[in-house]
C-alpha cells in the first residue's frame, strides 16, 4: 500500500473477507430452512398437512423470547455449552466450501479431522451439560449419545481416510477441486462406497436412521434427553445448533463428494447468488430422499443399532481396499 491506495491483492483480500462472512450468514439464516423443509417432506408422504417449512423459525423466535430457567445446583458448564456448540458450528463454516470451490482466507485451518473434532467437541459439552445436573434422562442421554459415537467415529476417520487416499490430502477444497479435475475418480468404486458409507453416517447424525432419537419416549429417546433441563435461549443455541449441523453435514456430502458443482469461482455476486441457490436446490433433493427413507422403512430396534454402524464400517472398508487394488 502507497500513499493510501489499496494494492489489488488487498482487494482480493477484502472480497475473501465477505465471502467468508456471507458463507457464515448462508448457513445461519438457511439452515432451519432446511430442517424445516425435510419435516414437511416426511409429513407429505405420511399423508399428513403437518407444520410451514418456516416452523422452526417461529419456533427459534418463540424460544429467545423465553425465560432462561436454571437450577442453582448447575456449574458453569451447562450455561457454555449452548455457546461452544453453537461457536463450533460456526468455526466449522470457515473450514469446508459452503460456496466457493477455492478456499477462503480462513479455509486452510483446519482439515477434515478438524471439522470432525469441532462435531465432537460440541457434542461432548452437551453430554457434560447434561450430567451436570445429575438427573437420570440427562445420563440416559448422555450415555447413549456416547455408545453411538463410539460405533460411528471409527466408520467416520475411515471415510476420511478413502478421501485422503483419493485426493492425496484431507483439505475438503483439494478433494472437490480432485474430482472436478479426474472424472475417473468420481466414478470409481471406491468413490461410491464412500459416499455410501457417509450418507448413512448422515442419516444417523441427523436422526434419520438407524432409531428414532429424537422422541420423548424413554425406549429411544437421546437429543431430547440431553438437552431436557434447557429451556429459552439456551434450548434456541442448541436447537439452531442442531439445525446447522444438518446443514453443514449436507455441504460436506454434496459439495465435497457428491456434487462439487456449482460452488462460486470469483469473487462476482452473480457467482455467489448461483452457488447459494444451487446449493439450496441440491439440498432439497437429499432431503428429499432422506424423507422418503425415513418414512418408508421401518426404525431399528435400539439394542440393533451397531447392526446399521457395522453396514456404514463395511462400506467404507471395502472403499479403501477397492482403491488399494485398483490404483484408483
Amino acid at each position: 500500500m502507497q500513499n493510501g491506495a489499496v494494492t489489488p491483492y488487498m482487494n482480493v483480500y477484502i472480497d475473501s473477507a465477505v465471502f467468508q462472512i456471507f458463507q457464515i450468514i448462508t448457513v445461519l439464516a438457511f439452515s432451519p430452512l432446511i430442517a424445516g423443509f425435510i419435516n414437511k417432506i416426511e409429513e407429505i408422504i405420511q399423508g399428513k398437512r403437518g407444520p410451514s417449512i418456516l416452523q422452526p423459525y417461529y419456533d427459534l423466535y418463540k424460544l429467545f423470547h423465553k425465560e432462561i430457567i436454571i437450577s442453582e445446583d448447575s456449574s458453569f458448564v451447562f450455561r457454555f455449552a449452548p455457546f461452544v456448540s453453537f461457536v463450533s458450528m460456526i468455526l466449522i463454516t470457515m473450514l469446508i466450501p459452503v460456496l466457493t470451490a477455492y478456499p477462503l482466507p480462513l479455509g486452510f485451518m483446519g482439515d477434515m479431522l478438524g471439522g470432525a473434532f469441532l462435531f465432537s467437541l460440541s457434542s461432548f459439552f452437551i453430554n457434560i451439560a447434561s450430567l451436570d445436573k445429575g438427573t437420570s434422562y440427562g445420563g440416559l442421554g448422555s450415555s447413549r449419545a456416547t455408545v453411538l459415537a463410539i460405533l460411528s467415529e471409527p466408520t467416520l476417520i475411515l471415510v476420511f481416510v478413502g478421501v485422503a487416499l483419493i485426493a492425496k490430502s484431507t483439505l475438503p477444497y483439494v478433494m472437490l477441486n480432485t474430482i472436478i479435475s479426474h472424472l475417473p475418480l468420481y466414478f470409481s468404486s471406491s468413490h461410491f462406497l464412500i459416499i455410501t458409507a457417509f450418507f448413512l453416517l448422515f442419516l444417523a447424525d441427523t436422526d434419520r436412521r438407524p432409531i428414532n432419537a429424537s422422541t420423548h419416549v424413554e425406549m429411544s429417546m437421546i437429543e431430547e434427553a440431553r438437552i431436557l433441563d434447557y429451556s429459552g435461549p439456551y434450548l434456541a443455541l442448541l436447537k439452531w445448533s442442531g439445525y446447522m449441523k444438518q446443514f453443514l453435514l449436507l455441504v460436506i456430502f454434496l459439495n465435497v463428494l457428491v456434487f462439487p458443482w456449482g460452488l462460486a469461482v470469483n469473487h462476482s455476486p452473480l457467482s455467489l447468488f448461483i452457488a447459494v441457490i444451487t446449493l439450496i436446490f441440491k439440498m432439497f433433493i437429499v432431503g428429499i430422499i432422506a424423507a422418503l427413507i425415513d418414512t418408508s422403512i421401518s426404525r431399528l430396534r435400539f439394542f440393533r443399532y451397531q447392526e446399521y454402524f457395522a453396514a456404514a464400517f463395511v462400506l467404507s472398508v471395502l472403499a479403501i481396499m477397492t482403491f488399494q487394488y485398483k490404483g484408483f
